[in-house]
């Protein structure tokens, strides 16, 4: 197999939407507060900008968000399942921790749809505890189906110890894990409604405040809202710093954002892991964007087809739409497409068959890789005589039975004429001994 390289000057930078393992360079130009901090453009599966993204960290409350999958696995129906508040499930709780108010409803149900709020928006480490109770049985149960969970969905540097987050030396994570598990539990069915939610009064409750400033703005006067952001989880802790785990949504462009560790003082009272997410979005809107750089219409290659009627050539093009995230200033001068594809193949050859691949690289980063496909049909030369067999049918009947009778005709003479040399031949034989008894 031949490799045909083309250094793609004219069409822009690509990067196949299914392979984007490695991530290009996008040059933040800015540094970031947060010790750990992890973006992926949600469209394409790009990570953008990576710091610290599997340093082990204390994810603090975003630990919520493992808790509320754990829940949603195990409860259908939110709204008709109810859950008995118990005194000793919410004991030992520090007496200013973040709370939904589930002390002055001890003995009564709570519905864990109102749980879940609970849990999300003023993170209840109260509700937490509660609906960890109720589906595991006990603490060190849930837990364990929440490692259990991680574990499913490739987190290798996660740990869980309790369900709310606070502060255990064998409690930790990663920005690179926390971002594998907001973007499952961003498919569960409820999920961002709730987490995305500012206000909300749970039956018998004061009304909930969301502790995510970037969707309110009239939150700490907007300082720290930003109009795309939808969700998701705030956490602190002293010995966690400012944690932050959010998704954006510009004009169909997402985005998720992890930000862990940012430092935190109550006397200058600003959020960081806020800021740093705030910047890293308006940065990547401003100089990235996802555009389709060739379509599966779009010739990549030609292949020279053996036995094709007329000599035909074929088209090989990507098997689906190739799309990338690019710097809005990219150096279309370092965009390297590499076909591999046999310079010949041999008729027929139907639409669809797989002739070899296109990969991609940008700065000497692999991108990806996709199947070339036949863009048609290729009939080779001897499909013509098979065409005229099958539109002339009838002729071609009568002319094969003409042929048989002549065959046969012709045996049969052959067979005549060869009994008539045997017996000519007896006679002679006869004749000839009868001569020789006489002399």
């Amino acid at each position: 197999m031949k490799r045909i390289s083309i250094i793609a000057l004219s069409v822009m930078m690509v990067c196949l939407s299914v392979f984007c393992v490695s991530a290009v360079d996008y040059k933040f130009d800015s540094d970031t507060v947060s010790k750990a901090v992890y973006l992926e453009n949600l469209d394409v599966g790009a990570v953008v900008y990576e710091k610290n993204s599997n340093q082990k960290m204390y994810p603090a409350s975003t630990t919520k968000i493992m808790t509320f999958i754990i829940v949603a696995e195990n409860v259908s129906n939110w709204d008709n399942a109810y859950v008995t508040v118990k005194q000793d499930v919410i004991d030992g709780l520090d007496p200013e921790s973040t709370v939904m108010g589930l002390a002055s409803h001890i003995g009564e149900k709570v519905s864990v749809k109102d749980l879940l709020y609970g849990l999300m928006l003023p993170s209840g480490n109260d509700a937490a505890l509660v609906l960890a109770d109720y589906i595991g049985g006990s603490i060190s149960v849930f837990a364990e189906k929440m490692n259990a969970k991680a574990a499913e969905l490739g987190c290798t540097n996660t740990h869980f110890s309790n369900p709310h987050g606070l502060s255990d030396s064998n409690h930790y994570s990663t920005a690179h894990d926390m971002a594998l598990i907001a973007k499952h539990a961003m498919t569960i069915s409820g999920f961002m409604d709730i987490c995305n939610t500012v206000y909300y009064t749970p039956n018998g409750f004061d009304t909930l405040h969301n502790t995510n400033y970037m969707i309110d703005n009239d939150a700490e006067g907007g300082m720290y809202y930003y109009q795309y952001t939808k969700g998701i989880k705030t956490g602190y802790l002293d010995e966690a710093g400012k944690c932050l785990v959010t998704s954006a949504d510009k004009d169909g462009n997402k985005y998720l954002c992890v930000c862990l560790g940012a430092d935190y003082s109550f006397e200058e009272n600003v959020n960081y892991a806020m800021l740093d997410t705030s910047k890293l979005y308006n940065w990547a809107y401003e100089n990235l964007s996802v555009q389709t750089v060739y379509s599966p219409s779009d010739s990549l290659a030609s292949v020279e087809v053996k036995n094709a009627v007329n000599g035909k050539k074929l088209s090989a093009v990507p098997e689906k739409a190739i799309s990338a995230l690019l710097p809005k200033n990219y150096d279309k001068n370092k965009l390297k497409v590499e076909v591999n594809c046999p310079e010949q193949v041999k008729a027929p050859v139907s639409k669809g068959d797989v002739l070899g691949t296109v990969s991609v690289k940008y700065e000497d980063l692999d991108l990806g890789e996709t199947k070339l496909l036949a863009a048609e049909d290729v009939k080779s030369e001897g499909s013509s005589v098979k065409k005229f067999i099958t539109e002339n049918k009838t002729p071609v009947i009568i002319l094969a039975a003409v042929l048989v009778v002549v065959i046969v005709l012709l045996i049969v003479l052959l067979s005549v004429h060869s009994a008539k040399k045997r017996r000519k031949a007896g006679r002679r034989s006869s004749a000839n001994q009868g001569r020789r008894y006489r002399d």
